[in-house]
């Protein structure tokens, strides 16, 4: 007689329930993708393409540049690393469901990875074909290795989010002693510029191709920059980043999540440290970037600006979470973060849905606009974007269990045999 726990017929891993999710997660990564909208939009403005004289001489300019201060401190890069570590907690708890079901670490690492693979093909599609600045490739590239890792013994691991959580600031280091002369950014570069110029002419600024020409331009821009992001990443040591909040995230979710409502005063202690830490770390990294116009500087002022943004991103966004967590307690709270629950359930296809929105509005793809908008106005666009999502998720929901590209996600991973059909 077969064993009921090792039976084939039982499933190593399946799509969360939607009675069995965790509403608190969802609200988290419904906030934490308005956050990624604030940040990604002052891309889709051009902020970086114009420069501070051209955009103080829009409409409000003065007060845009104290909403682009204001961004770089409390929301760049923030609300990407919530994402990841929330990345790391959902890893964990699928191990768990997984485990639960007896299906052995192994059995388990096959699926992940191969949710990772169908994450990676989705994210080049849309870094290639869409927008350049994607996150899904990175976010799947580094949770391949994420099974391998969360393995490890305690002190190892420890040993190693500690060590991924300075390779930023030695890779800077590096760049710097060297005078650039190892920038791993510098060939990637070089193959961009040399890829554009070759399809749109050396005379075409990045804006005029980005906002103010063809459906072809916007794609010369957009693959030429796709070309260089690999290398961005690397000076920036955003993947060794995202795999520390990965780690991160898996071991709050193995260990610290089952304890949060017995966790008040280790979240109010996180909250108090991460945010003074974070806030002012992130205050000296918004200070420079503004007065300087650059994230990453060949000198002494770009070191101490890497090492502001590494000891103020990650401690912030755990701040938040930490805040949010103990917000969820009180009604109040609970009401405000559930308006965004709506959009956790349906990330993926929020996430993808903005890009589209975006490229419609601002790029030469549609209204071309990127250039032509103050810059104050970011704030307002990402709520009006934000609440016309949240409804539009909500009407989906309604309907059916999960989004259209939840449910592509899904099927790929899991393969037809186990999606039944339709978009439920």
């Amino acid at each position: 007689m077969t064993d009921a726990r090792v039976s084939p017929a039982r499933p190593v891993a399946g799509p969360t329930p939607a009675g069995e999710r965790l509403p608190l997660l969802d609200a988290v990564r419904g906030v934490a993708l308005g956050g990624i909208l604030l940040a990604n939009l002052m891309s889709f403005f051009a902020v970086e393409m114009l420069g501070a004289e051209q955009r103080l001489a829009m409409s409000w300019g003065w007060a845009g540049e104290h909403v682009l201060f204001a961004i770089n401190w409390f929301v760049e890069g923030k609300f990407y690393s919530v994402f990841s570590i929330l990345l790391g907690i959902g890893f964990a708890l699928q191990a768990g469901r997984s485990a639960g079901r007896g299906a052995s670490p192994a059995d388990f690492a096959r699926f992940f990875r191969r949710r990772m693979w169908v994450l990676i093909a989705i994210g080049l599609v849309h870094m290639v074909v869409f927008w350049a600045g994607d996150i899904l490739t990175l976010y799947g590239i580094m949770g391949l290795l994420l099974p391998t890792l969360a393995r490890l013994g305690g002190g190892l691991r420890g040993a190693l989010i500690g060590a991924l959580f300075l390779v930023p600031l030695g890779t800077h280091a590096l760049v710097v002693s060297t005078e650039g002369r190892l920038d791993p950014r510098t060939p990637f570069a070089a193959a961009g510029t040399a890829l554009r110029e070759r399809v749109a002419g050396p005379e075409r600024t990045s804006l005029d191709l980005f906002a103010h020409g063809s459906g072809t331009d916007y794609h010369a821009w957009n693959v030429s920059t796709a070309v260089v992001r690999p290398g961005a990443y690397l000076q920036q040591g955003r993947p060794a980043k995202v795999l520390f909040l990965f780690l991160l995230g898996a071991w709050l979710g193995g260990g610290v999540l089952p304890r949060l409502d017995r966790m008040r005063r280790s979240l109010w202690l996180t909250v108090a440290l991460g945010g003074v830490v974070g806030l002012a770390g992130s205050f000296v990294y918004a200070t420079i970037k503004g007065s300087t116009e650059s994230w990453f500087l060949l000198s002494g002022t770009g070191l101490l600006q890497t090492a502001a943004y590494t000891f103020g991103t990650a401690p912030l966004a755990l701040a938040y979470l930490a805040a949010w967590a103990l917000a969820w307690r009180a009604s109040w709270g609970r009401s405000a973060l559930g308006w965004f629950v709506p959009l956790g359930r349906m990330a993926l296809t929020v996430y993808l849905t903005q890009s589209v929105v975006q490229m419609t509005i601002f790029t030469s793809l549609g209204l071309g606009l990127a250039g032509r908008v103050p810059v104050v106005w970011i704030p307002a666009v990402a709520a009006l974007m934000l609440v016309a999502q949240r409804y539009g998720c909500s009407w989906w929901l309604a309907r059916h269990e999960r989004g259209p590209a939840e449910w592509v996600w899904r099927r790929v991973t899991y393969g037809g045999a186990n999606v039944r059909s339709g978009w439920s």
